[in-house]
Formats: structure tokens, sequence, C-alpha cells
């Protein structure tokens, strides 16, 4: 008997979700991509996306049939994946809050803590946090660069469908939990310097980790939010492929001072071209979500009462190179 699938649209359409699209395409799931313009259909149905994975293969994704106008749609979904930034997140609820049906999830990939932002809607939401790195290359192709998770959970204990195992897999790695807040704080950590850090001085990783001040800068900045977690008592749940932050951060646990360099500088050389998402947003002169990241850290811990220096001045000099467009 054929699995029945889940009815899913993904709505926006970026590297993360064009990631979670190539799974679905190798594995012939059924999905549609909801687009708010006639100029959006358009361009995503003129010509197919090239995704080249880890593996260096390069496929070619033809989305003609899976495009609709939000406002010509007759479906409603189990799944809806909103691929944009927080700061659009709020619309993007809005304009698909009829498309989901009376059961139905959402299921919210950015960055930071965006569940919190919307506790009424907590039933009807799903966290996703994204362990892979997919950039844009000259060419336009998208461009996995290691092979990544998702790590999803639902918000106030809802018990999750594990098909999205079979969604997925061998693509991309699902970790259903239980605990997505431990995995949302460590993304957080690891975006603070490698989004945050790099941003504000508009360096690629290899640039910024093979300097040893730019490794310094990092462990302080990790030192503070291992510090915070540790004050609201988050256990860390590490993305696979990355390394606790309670090991990189100072204090109790903590690795020797050369080996958390060592760790750094291996990412360095690993990644040393990579312009991470939010380099990319300011060289376009773009807005960043940097009040997602260090932004974060800085407001809660704002009303714990406790100082976070470093991310408070990487906060603050990336709003500067964003007051300057």
């Amino acid at each position: 008997m054929k699995e029945k699938f889940p009815t899913i649209a993904i709505c926006g359409i970026g590297s993360v979700t064009v990631t979670i699209l190539h799974a679905f395409h190798q594995n012939k799931v059924p999905f549609k991509i909801l687009c708010q313009n006639q100029m959006r259909l358009d361009s995503l149905k003129e010509k197919p996306i090239q995704f080249k994975g880890p593996n260096g293969i390069t496929t070619s994704i033809n989305l003609a049939d899976h495009l609709t106008l939000i406002q010509d749609c007759k479906h409603q979904f189990d799944f809806i994946i909103l691929g944009c930034k927080n700061q659009s997140l709020n619309d993007y609820l809005s304009i698909t809050d009829k498309f989901l049906n009376s059961d139905g999830k959402w299921i919210l990939i950015q960055n930071g803590f965006p569940e919190s932002y919307y506790p009424s809607l907590g039933n009807k939401l799903i966290g996703g946090v994204v362990g892979w790195n997919t950039q844009v290359l000259q060419d336009g192709t998208y461009f996995q660069s290691n092979h990544g998770s998702l790590i999803i959970g639902g918000i106030q204990q809802i018990k999750l469908n594990p098909i999205w195992i079979s969604l997925l897999n061998p693509w991309i790695e699902v970790i259903i939990t239980e605990s997505i807040l431990g995995y949302r704080w460590h993304k957080l950590a690891i975006n603070a310097i490698i989004n945050g850090l790099a941003a504000s001085k508009q360096i690629s990783l290899g640039e910024l980790f093979l300097n040893i001040e730019g490794r310094r800068e990092a462990i302080c900045i990790l030192s503070e939010i291992k510090n915070l977690m540790d004050h609201l008592n988050i256990k860390e749940g590490v993305v696979p492929g990355s390394f606790p932050i309670k090991k990189l951060g100072d204090g109790i646990g903590a690795l020797p001072n050369w080996i958390r360099h060592l760790i750094l500088i291996f990412l360095g050389l690993k990644y040393y071209k990579i312009r991470t998402s939010m380099v990319q947003d300011l060289d376009n002169k773009r807005k960043t979500e940097i009040n997602y990241i260090n932004g974060e850290v800085v407001k809660i811990a704002k009303l714990e009462n406790i100082s976070v220096p470093w991310n408070t001045r990487i906060l603050n000099q990336v709003l500067k190179i964003e007051s300057e467009f």
C-alpha cells in the first residue's frame, strides 16, 4: 500500500527552503510553493533551480508544477513551512493562515526564538532548527556545503508525526525532540559568532577564525551566552556536526584554551571562503537579523540583569553599519 503523504506548502523560497524542497524532490514528496505575486511565480517558473549537494552532485529542480499564487490557492495544508526572515514572520503567518487546515501546523525555521513572539499560536507551531549551510553561488546555483540535520520540536509538548523522518532522509537527517529550546539556544550561540561577529567585521569565516583576535572575541561571545544559559537552566541541545557551547565558552566544562582555538581554526579552514547570510546581507545593503540573534541575547540578559558587553558591542556595530545604508 502506498504511503499517504501529508499536504505540505512552502511560503518563502531561499537557501534553507530550497535545501528542504531538494529533499522533497529526491523523495518524490508532493508539495506546493505559495507565491505572493506573479513576478515571483514567473521567475521561479522560468528556469529550474540548480542545487549542488555536499556530495558534489548538481540536481536540476523544475518547480513549474509546484507553483501557485496565494490569491489563486484553493487548498488547505497539514503543514506550511515559512521560509522568511524574522522581521517578515508576522506577515507570512497572516497571509497563510487561511491555508492551514484545522489541525495544521506552521513550521518556523527562523533563527532565534520565533515561537516566543506568538504565544497564542503555541499549539499550531513547530520549531525547526537548521543544521546545514547553503549558499548561493555566483552562477545562481544553491550549494549545500555540509551534510546537515533538521531538528523539529512541537511547542507546548505537541506530538510530532514521525513521517518527517521518511520525508527528508537521507538527504536531511531529521531529529524529533521534545526539547527544541535547548537546540534553539545552541544554534543562537553559533549564529552569534558566525553571523553576528563575522557581520560586524564584514569578513569570511576564514578571515575571522584564522585571526587570533577574532577567535578570542568569539570565545568571549560564547562565554556570555553559556553563562546566560546556565542562569536560565537551559539544557543545551547540540546540533549534529556542531560543538557544545559548554565546552567552547569559559567556565565549568570548558576545554583547554588551546583546544578551543584549534577548533575555531579548523572551522576557519573548512569554511574559509564562506560569507555567511548576515555578511551577505550587509554586502548587499540589506537589513539583517541581528536583533534576533545577538539582540536576543542582549534583550534576555537585560531582563535577567546580567551583563553581556560583547554581544551588546556586536549588536551595536551591525546596527551602525545598517544605519549607513
